[in-house]
């Protein structure tokens, strides 16, 4: 019978009481009195209370009330340390038993405290306060979705961790078992274990678990590997009715081995998760063999498995050779799987069996492009036994070869062991030989065995699994084993076990994360890498420190600069940083920023293709007679967004949905297959598509151009009008010309024609994308096509680096000038030159500056409408009456004979004071004057003086000459020189009206 429903039960304290050592405390518990079989009883901690005067206990007697309650009371009139804990109300009617419960907690006097604390494990971050000694603390926590979860503790809605604080003021272990997982593996794998499982839904679920295996890499928590193990143990059980379940199971296994070591050794010691993981594998033939299946294999990245169903009496022997399809390497270079590669599915490890005893060499295996890790030979005597097999008994053999030894962690002191206490480890792969359904004998020939390991190690000592030692743990044991024969890489021993057989070596480091962090490209590429940051480097810092002087556009410079410090970028990181394998988050950053650069250099690209193609296809505005206004610049962001910007956004996104995408057991530093298609290949195929159609469309143009149009370089982009030149001359005066310039026109290079821009970026495109295509082809062959594609990666990348330099530098005047006029020998002995401000309007004239550079003239004239900027190119720029009209007596080029145009009429063209003319209407006998220069006129106040005293006497008697009255002869009066102003070959005439004073504000 279940327990009684008594309409009244009450316990007074009913809930938790804290009491100090000596109070006194009284219970009092009620009951409804059903039958003279209805009594009350009290128990602490499960034991019944005795009452004990001495020690403070008093038991009343029972009362009851009008046949209808009963009530018994219990006090503690001296509490002692040892009330604590649960005090029981038990009431035991004819019907059955019932009880309530209350807590004491008992306090010292001098009770102490446990610190606040602060925990943070796999379920949470908990903060315990500080708490008094004897005392449990609780924290809230969320409750397991699942009503097969544990039971918690505290209210049904609530679950909680508690932590008790012990007598002596220190925390007790907590309990957390009540609260969730905080990593999604951990809680997804738990949610695992919850389900039930059957023969229904064992393979979807095996398949379902086989995905988050497949990050075991990222596992953070043992308790991954206990689970992980549980559920194989699980699924063993259905192998026998769902044969897929096999191919999962040893997988899962497999991809448990890329877990980290110490992961892997803590669950071992924890629930001996390896082993069973290994003991799981090994009781895969006994279930799955039978009469409908003789024969069964399995492959995958770190297991091979293979059973055969074997009659005793024709059995002559077995040998296998566990090995691996690889596509080559150079000498001395270990084969991608060994360097951390992701293995392919003709890379993955398996096993080949033939029957006998062949002679069967590691060093020299006959399968090609395939590395032998391992080989077994058992005995044609196997099964020899002092009682043999009955006839027609069936023996099913099973083989399994793990690639290391990451499964067989030694957990316990096995300092008697092989490996010396840890001194020593698996060095090898680890093979295994078992039977199932018939007895072995002792093995009167050994199995021999030989292994291959990736490095040298000293002290080998060939050993096998013993699953009994260190108290069920496990250990290697070197009973029954023996060195037999040692060649480089590769070791031979004979063994008398059937059983986890391998070598175990002192070793000095790690091979294979030694060898992946260490591994070199071919030197070539390492060479012609340096020529070309050498060449891109010499050119972006030219441009940066002679931006003033180099005649290039404002769009030009930007573009050309990005685009050198991408490509330097791309170069760089992948000479440097493609192979770093070894090292995880480094080898994610280099995957990034190749992602990066290699977009975004190809978009810069496409942006300058596209500005090359409007400027072929530009054509002047249909203007009013006197206007000559020009649209607001458009700021240079809209490049940078596109650029760069696209670029960002798509390895953003690529990183943040998995940055495994970058290092995914690559053999080398750049997105996996899959989801570089969608990131890298897609979006580059796109930007190659519109590159090229816009080198086609600006190609044809260039074709189609008429003959009479000449492709000569354009004049730079016009700077902005003075507002004024008060401000901007303090001791010159301001001279307008007028000129009869035609519509403004776009930004063109002052030295390249656009055929000649149009083909340079061609070549630069064509080179940077073989470029790239080599280097990929030089990381992913094998040592033939490797040495092949390092060698085009090398011509290539040189070939781009002097391209590159040879065009933007060395061919290019303003450059050569730029760089010599770092010499004050070669400085001093330049000429003076003028220069005039194109495009400004007939009203207005043109600034004429002499004895200054060009662009000190622009950008003199760019900030003279503020007054700080008054005398800013004083320093570089005089401009004087007497300059401006010898520049316009002797600098002109000579006459050249008008030609007609198409409708017969004369052609009027324009004067250009610096020596730069528009292409539009020129003929080629006008080109002489194309790079006539001025001579040097040096003003007073150019010239050296001896003191102070004398520069005031010039300035003095300067200040009292007419400087402002005209001859007869048209000449200046108060300079040495006389100009003629009044030519009669002159294109350009002086604006009427007086000359202002120089000094004049």
């Amino acid at each position: 019978a279940g327990a009684p429903e008594l309409h009244t039960h009450h316990l007074i304290p009913s809930l938790r009481q804290v009491v100090f050592q000596g109070d006194r405390l009284p219970f009092q518990c009620t009951a409804t009195y059903l039958d003279n079989s209805t009594q009350i009883r009290w128990f602490h901690n499960r034991e019944p209370v005795q009452e004990d005067e001495q020690t403070g206990v008093i038991v009343e007697e029972s009362l009851i009330h009008d046949c209808t309650f009963i009530t018994s009371e219990l006090i503690l009139s001296n509490i002692h340390v040892s009330a604590n804990g649960e005090w029981e109300c038990a009431v035991s009617t004819s019907q059955g038993n019932v009880s309530k419960k209350v807590e004491i907690v008992v306090l010292e006097t001098s009770a102490s405290y446990c610190p606040a604390e602060r925990v943070t494990n796999n379920r949470g971050d908990f903060r315990w306060p500080r708490t008094l000694a004897g005392i449990t603390a609780y924290q809230p926590c969320l409750q397991h979705p699942f009503a097969a979860g544990p039971a918690g503790v505290g209210s049904a809605g609530e679950k909680q961790a508690w932590r008790r604080c012990d007598r002596a003021g220190r925390w007790e272990d907590g309990d957390y078992s009540h609260c969730l997982y905080t990593n999604d593996i951990t809680r997804v794998l738990y949610t695992f274990v919850l389900m039930p499982i059957n023969a229904s839904n064992a393979l979807t679920l095996a398949h379902q678990l086989r995905v988050y295996t497949a990050e075991a890499a990222n596992f953070s928590d043992m308790v991954d590997v206990l689970y992980v193990a549980q559920m194989i143990e699980k699924f063993i059980g259905y192998v026998d009715q769902i044969k897929q379940l096999t191919d999962v199971i040893v997988e899962m296994a497999s991809n448990i081995m890329l877990v980290d070591d110490h992961i892997l050794w803590m669950s071992q010691k924890e629930e001996k998760a390896c082993t069973s993981i290994v003991r799981s594998l090994e009781r895969i033939a006994a279930h799955t063999l039978g009469s409908n299946s003789q024969h069964m294999a399995v492959t995958s990245r770190n297991i091979a498995f293979e059973a055969y169903v074997v009659k005793p009496e024709s059995y002559v022997g077995l040998s296998c050779v566990a090995f691996q399809r690889w596509d080559g390497a150079p000498p001395g270079r270990s084969p991608p799987a060994e360097r951390g590669a992701e293995p392919t599915p003709d890379q993955q490890l398996r096993l080949r069996c033939t029957t006998g005893r062949p002679n069967i060499s590691l060093t020299s295996f006959h399968i090609k492009n395939s590395l032998a890790l391992a080989s077994i030979q058992l005995p044609p005597s196997l099964f020899a036994s002092p009682a043999p097999a009955a006839p027609g008994v069936h023996c099913k053999l099973q083989l399994l070869v793990f690639r290391n030894g990451k499964l067989f962690c030694s957990t316990g002191n096995s300092s008697r062991l092989a490996d010396d206490g840890k001194r020593r480890s698996v060095a090898t792969p680890v093979i295994y030989a078992g039977t199932y359904g018939c007895g072995v004998g002792n093995l009167s020939e050994p199995v021999a065995v030989s292994l291959r390991h990736p490095g040298e190690g000293t002290d080998p000592v060939a050993a096998y699994w013993n699953f009994e030692v260190l108290g069920g743990m496990g250990g290697w044991s070197a009973e029954g084993c023996q060195l037999a024969a040692r060649e480089p890489n590769v070791t031979s021993l004979h063994c008398r076990h059937l059983s986890n057989v391998a070598v175990l070596m002192e070793l000095s480091g790690f091979p294979s994360e030694a060898q992946g962090a260490v591994e070199v490209l071919h030197p070539a590429m390492y060479t012609c890498t340096a020529v070309l940051l050498l060449c891109l480097f010499t050119t972006i810092i030219t441009y940066i420190i002679h931006h003033g002087t180099i005649l290039i556009p404002r769009k030009g410079w930007h573009m050309l600069l990005n685009l050198c410090f991408h490509i330097a970028m791309t170069a760089a990181v992948f000479a440097g940083g493609i192979t770093l394998t070894g090292y995880r988050a480094v080898c994610q950053a280099v995957g990034i920023i190749l992602h990066y650069s290699s977009l975004s250099t190809l978009l810069w690209m496409a942006v300058k293709a596209r500005e090359l193609y409007k400027e072929v296809t530009w054509k002047a505005p249909q203007q009013p007679d006197r206007d000559t206004s020009q649209a607001a610049p458009r700021p240079m962001l809209r490049f940078y967004l596109i650029a760069g910007g696209i670029p960002l956004i798509i390895c953003g996104i690529t990183a943040a949905v998995n940055i495994q995408n970058y290092h995914d057991n690559n053999p080398y530093c750049w997105l996996v297959w899959r989801p570089s298609l969608g990131a890298f290949y897609v979006p580059v195929a796109f930007i190659l598509l519109i590159t090229w159609i816009y080198f086609l469309c600006a190609g044809l143009s260039l074709q189609c151009r008429p003959s009479n149009q000449k492709d000569v370089p354009e004049p730079l982009e016009p700077p902005p009008r003075l507002g004024g030149n008060g401000d901007l001359l303090t001791d010159s005066v301001s001279i307008s010309v007028t000129l009869n310039s035609g519509p403004p026109c776009p930004d063109g290079d002052g030295v390249y024609s656009l055929r000649v821009q149009f083909w340079a970026l061609v070549a630069t495109h064509a080179l940077y994308v073989a470029l790239w295509t080599f280097g990929a082809m030089a990381v992913s062959q094998h040592w033939y096509l490797n040495i092949v594609f390092s060698c085009l990666y090398g011509i290539t990348a040189v070939a781009l680096g002097l391209f590159i330099f040879v065009h933007h530098c060395l061919r290019r005047r303003d450059v050569l000038s730029s760089w010599f006029s770092c010499c004050p020998s070669y400085r001093n002995a330049l000429p003076m030159q003028a220069y005039v401000h194109p495009g400004l309007g007939p009203e207005d004239g043109s600034q004429v500056f002499i004895g200054c550079e060009p662009e000190a003239a622009r950008s003199g004239a760019s900030s003279s409408s503020s007054p700080s900027s008054t005398g800013s190119a004083g320093g570089r720029c005089k401009l004087t009456n007497l300059q401006v009209a010898q520049s316009q007596a002797d600098a002109r080029p000579a006459p050249c004979p008008e030609p007609d145009a198409a409708d017969g009429k004369p052609i009027r063209h324009t004067s250009n004071l610096h020596g730069r003319r528009s292409h539009r209407g020129r003929t080629k006998p006008c080109r002489d004057g194309k790079h006539h220069r001025l001579k040097m006129l040096r003003g007073p106040s150019e010239q050296p003086s001896g003191s102070r005293d004398n520069l005031r006497e010039r300035e003095a008697k300067r200040r009292s000459y007419p400087l402002n009255v005209g001859s007869h002869n048209s000449g200046l009066k108060g300079s040495k020189y006389d100009i003629n102003l009044a030519s009669a070959d002159s294109v350009a005439g002086m604006k009427t009206g007086l000359w202002k004073s120089e000094t004049t504000v």
